[in-house]
This record gives structure tokens, C-alpha cells and sequence, in this order.
């Protein structure tokens, strides 16, 4: 696959004229006449260079210019598109512009180029906090650079609904929960993370009852196991920053976190996962 790393690499002209010096950042060249995508060498200083060599990488039927205005930083957005239209036809380029009408291209696009990292949640809300502040990011391309996709893995606490359960807090929406309503079951089920564990003890010592644990950084529910590289939250501050849950490289970031930090932790996982 070739996608230069900046559009700054690419140049586009309408006509081939042979002898046109290039911009000095120019690797790639792109001729709407034909059209034509060379690899470009230039030589000299300044901004503009003459070019020394251009070798033919695609041309003709070979090459398709996108219809549509996409986000040409967002480069996992960008192979997917590639790889649809290249099934569809008989291109193995596809050129792109942006609304700032920068253009860039993706030759021979691999989709294991893009590396998927897994989101384990929980829900309700829905979609979690997570799943929908990544989708966010995602969408204003902060993320874009990192060639990244989100797989989400959500457990859904209404799974564990029972004349006795209990959950944290009322914020879930589900029922009672330790924070507003007295425990008066027998034998309740206390549906939470090691933190509600603790808050129902102290408030019910010696008190049987059965636990779930539903932290997406501890718990084993088979939802939360993740297959891949994966991002997760936990409220215990000192739970924060890079793990390792069932084998898998993760990071964990706290439980309310703010989109700044949660794209913060992306990137220092990528980081990590690309060393």
C-alpha cells in the first residue's frame, strides 16, 4: 500500500507538462490528464526543485478520483473508502479531497494497515461514555493520524436483573442502587465494581449477598475479555494508564474522563502498541 504520511507529499496539475519544476515537499505527483500518479525525485534548493525522475505507479482506469468531499487526515476512514471503491472496479488508486481542498490518495489499500482497538463498557447509558466520546473524536478527526478503528464491547447490565439487585448508583437507570435506596433483601445481588463492594460492607456488615463484579478493566464476563488491544475506564484512580487484560495491551482511563485525556491515552497506547 502506498499513502503518503501528509498531503503536503502530493502535487496534482491538470495537464501533462514534462519540465515543470515541483514543490520542494513534493513526492507524489498526480496528472488529471490520463490520469497519472508518479513518484517524484527532485533536486536543488529552495521551494520549488527540478524533477530528476518520475516513475509511473498507476495511470488510466487504474485511478479513480473519490466523488465526495472527505476528511483527508482521517486515514483509517480513507482505506476503508479505498479498499470499497478498488472491489467495485478496476482501480487500485483512489484520490481523495478534502474541504480545504487538499488532495491526497491511497494506492493498493490493506485494511490490516489499520489497527482496531477493542472499547469494553458498560451499558446503560447508551451508547456508553466511552464508545460515544471515541466516536466523537473520531469524528472531528484528533484521532485521524493514528490509522485507528474502534471495536466496542459492551456488557449490558440488564442482563443481571433480579427482584434483589442492586447497582451503584442511581445514574444507571435501572433500578435501585446502593447510593438512594435501603437494602431490605435477604440475599441481595450487589451489581457493581470492588468500590460498591466496599460501600455496601460498610454500610451492611456481616450481611450475605451475592457480587458481580462489572468493572470493565476487572471483571470476567466474557463480553469484557478482550481479543485485541483495547481502551477501558475504571473509577479507582490508581488504575489508570497502560495494562494488560487477557494477554491484550490495554489502557485504562479514569471512570468520568473527559475527551482531552481519553485522546490523550489513545495515542499513548498506539505509541505504546508501535514501539
Amino acid at each position: 500500500m502506498i499513502f503518503p504520511d501528509e498531503y503536503k507529499f502530493v502535487g496534482i496539475k491538470d495537464q501533462e507538462r514534462r519540465g515543470d519544476p515541483v514543490y520542494f515537499a513534493t513526492k507524489y505527483l498526480i496528472s488529471r490528464e490520463g490520469p497519472a500518479l508518479y513518484q517524484v525525485k527532485s533536486r536543488g534548493s529552495g521551494f520549488m526543485r527540478a524533477v530528476t525522475e518520475l516513475e509511473l505507479i498507476a495511470s488510466g482506469q487504474e485511478i479513480l478520483f473519490y466523488p465526495d468531499i472527505v476528511d483527508t487526515r482521517n486515514r483509517a476512514h480513507l482505506i476503508e473508502l479505498a479498499g470499497e471503491v478498488c472491489q467495485k472496479s478496476e482501480a487500485n488508486t483512489v484520490v481523495f479531497s478534502g474541504p480545504d481542498e487538499h488532495i491526497t490518495f491511497v494506492k493498493d489499500p490493506d485494511p490490516s494497515a489499520i489497527l482496531s482497538i477493542e472499547v469494553l463498557d458498560v451499558s446503560p447509558p447508551n451508547p456508553p461514555w466511552l464508545v460515544h466520546v471515541l466516536a466523537s473524536l473520531a469524528a472531528c478527526g484528533i484521532l485521524g493520524d493514528l490509522t485507528v478503528s474502534f471495536v466496542p464491547r459492551i456488557l449490558d447490565l440488564r442482563r443481571f436483573d433480579s427482584s434483589s439487585v442492586y447497582y451503584p448508583c442511581r445514574a444507571s437507570g435501572l433500578g435501585r442502587s446502593l447510593d438512594t435506596d435501603r437494602i431490605v433483601h435477604e440475599h441481595p445481588r450487589i451489581v457493581g465494581c470492588t468500590v460498591s463492594r466496599e460501600i455496601f460492607l460498610a454500610n451492611n456488615p456481616g450481611k450475605d449477598f451475592e457480587f458481580i463484579n462489572i468493572c470493565p478493566l476487572q471483571s470476567s464476563e466474557r463480553i469484557l475479555m478482550p481479543q485485541r488491544p483495547f481502551i477501558t475506564r475504571c473509577c479507582r484512580s490508581e488504575m489508570k494508564g497502560l495494562t494488560e487484560k487477557n494477554g491484550q495491551q490495554g489502557i485504562s482511563v479514569h471512570w468520568g474522563e473527559g475527551p482531552a485525556k481519553i485522546a490523550e491515552a489513545v495515542r499513548c497506547l498506539v505509541e505504546e502498541l508501535r514501539r
